[in-house]
């Protein structure tokens, strides 16, 4: 691709040489590195596909390259993508298209246009049938009442899931917060960085009494007999770590790394476990996963009849497409429930 000097099929296949180095000299290796990630993702994704299925990837002629993007399209729509990544695809496509100085089928082409807004539509009625479940408020405070601490891993665990709820955490946010980031006189916790910030700007998000307690808890709990530079004990840096196998104390942690990157975290794997066993042990045994606090968080909001605007803010939303779904769900369900009671269902 445009990307580096080894990857030019596209400057090849085109001969718009010129525009597309400008284009990456001048632009592209200023964009956000999950933005350039992203091209080179789509660019070989697309010609792979092109490439096992002797399709022209881009042409000069219009036609040739709208019916390669039909397919494209099409099979996207059939695999494990998400809906997201499925619209930014076929954004950047059309981007690499027009900086080939090429005739877009995308913008151009009416036929495609409609085939591509109604694969679109059925692709996002499926994946909203995939959606996480939503571990709700009500969900929340069961496990809350119903777990009694054992150990250290019950009380980090229960911080974790509060942590996610209160603040529409992902796996990947929560794996990041560092003891500096949590706020205890201003209810709050500072994202440094999500998915949906590229910049890296941050933002706030609240955190519960509750929240902290049990962060306070952990904290205790983990330095309780530890000297001060006990390798197990925390003072700084990543707040959630990994626990011996007992469950009794936190594993060695080499707090004088201060790059967030090269901090040891917890992973997804870690993380979404250690929310289905705290879960489980309160019998909030549905199919849960690592997104289903943040929808629960979403979902509980609208319920509580909170705004379009309060939710997105809540979680760190870009645009309303996400949280309007969550009050869409909540209006059904709630509906659905008074339904249900008045007719003793």
């Amino acid at each position: 691709m445009i990307v580096t000097s080894k990857s030019n099929e596209l400057l090849i296949q085109t001969g718009k040489n010129e525009s597309l180095e400008k284009y990456f000299n001048d632009i592209f290796k200023r964009l956000p590195k999950n933005t350039q990630r992203a091209f080179n993702s789509t660019y070989r994704s697309y010609a792979f596909f092109c490439s096992v299925n002797n399709l022209v990837s881009f042409s000069e002629s219009m036609s040739v390259t709208e019916d390669s993007l039909k397919k494209y399209v099409t099979s996207m729509c059939e695999s494990q993508l998400s809906f997201k990544t499925v619209k930014t695809r076929i954004s950047i496509l059309s981007k690499l298209i027009s900086l080939a100085e090429l005739k877009n089928p995308i913008r151009e082409s009416e036929y495609l246009k409609d085939f591509i807004r109604l694969e679109l539509q059925e692709f996002d009625i499926y994946n909203r049938a995939k959606q996480a479940p939503a571990l709700r408020l009500e969900d929340l405070e069961k496990i809350n009442s119903s777990v009694i601490p054992e150990n250290l891993l019950d009380i980090r665990d229960l911080a974790l899931i509060n942590a996610m709820f209160d603040g529409l955490l992902r796996a990947d946010d929560v794996a990041r917060v560092q003891i500096k980031h949590v706020d205890f006189k201003k209810n709050r916790l500072l994202v440094e960085k999500s998915k949906n910030d590229q910049a890296g700007i941050g933002s706030y998000r609240y955190i519960s009494d509750v929240t902290l307690s049990y962060i306070s808890d952990y904290l205790t709990e983990a330095n309780e007999g530890k000297e001060k530079n006990d390798p197990r004990s925390i003072t700084k840096g990543i707040l959630f770590r990994a626990i011996s196998p007992k469950g009794t104390s936190l594993k060695n942690y080499d707090e004088s790394v201060t790059r967030t990157g090269l901090m040891t975290k917890l992973n997804y794997t870690t993380i979404y476990r250690a929310i289905k066993r705290i879960a489980q042990k309160a019998d909030v045994d549905f199919d849960i996963s690592g997104h289903s606090m943040r929808v629960g968080g979403a979902v509980s909001l609208a319920e509580d009849g909170q705004s379009i605007l309060d939710i997105k803010n809540a979680g760190g939303w870009k645009s309303d497409t996400q949280p309007a779904r969550y009050i869409e769900q909540a209006r059904i369900e709630n509906g659905m429930s008074v339904l249900a009671r008045k007719n003793g269902r």
